[in-house]
């Protein structure tokens, strides 16, 4: 998995069949389902921390084996330089909002308060949401 190699980590199948093969089973039910999910379908989330200037996370969400959701938190005041660069390559679909790829794949922008709908889980940072699904999921 090329990910793994320049995100620097582990990759996580093979984690995930580690801890099936272990003793743990009992003890994290929620962990060693999230894993079975993962390697029996593909289905899988990862949660980056940023580590540039900028902060926030990364998250990006695996679906039968196929990226289908990225999610980055940006700073507010990047808005209106993300816009720009956003229309200069993209169809715009809703101005300032929505585009779409030439793959059909769309890209939004969101308010980083719609980040518990994609990931699951609350916020630490302020800012806002740009995410990126797949037209192929």
């Amino acid at each position: 998995m090329q990910w793994s190699s320049s995100e620097n980590t582990n990759d996580p199948l093979s984690r995930c069949q580690e801890l099936l093969r272990s003793s743990f089973l009992n003890v994290l039910p929620d962990v060693t389902q999230k894993c079975q999910g993962f390697v029996n379908d593909g289905d899988y989330l990862i949660i980056l921390q940023d580590g540039s200037r900028l902060g926030g996370e990364r998250a990006y969400r695996f679906i039968d084996w196929k990226l289908a959701l990225m999610v980055v938190q940006l700073p507010r005041e990047h808005e209106s330089d993300l816009i720009k660069e956003l229309n200069s390559h993209f169809a715009v679909v809703e101005p300032g909002k929505k585009w779409l790829g030439k793959d059909g794949a769309a890209i939004e922008i969101r308010p980083n308060a719609e980040y518990s709908l994609f990931i699951g889980k609350t916020s630490k940072y302020d800012g806002l949401l740009v995410v990126v699904s797949s037209a192929h999921v």
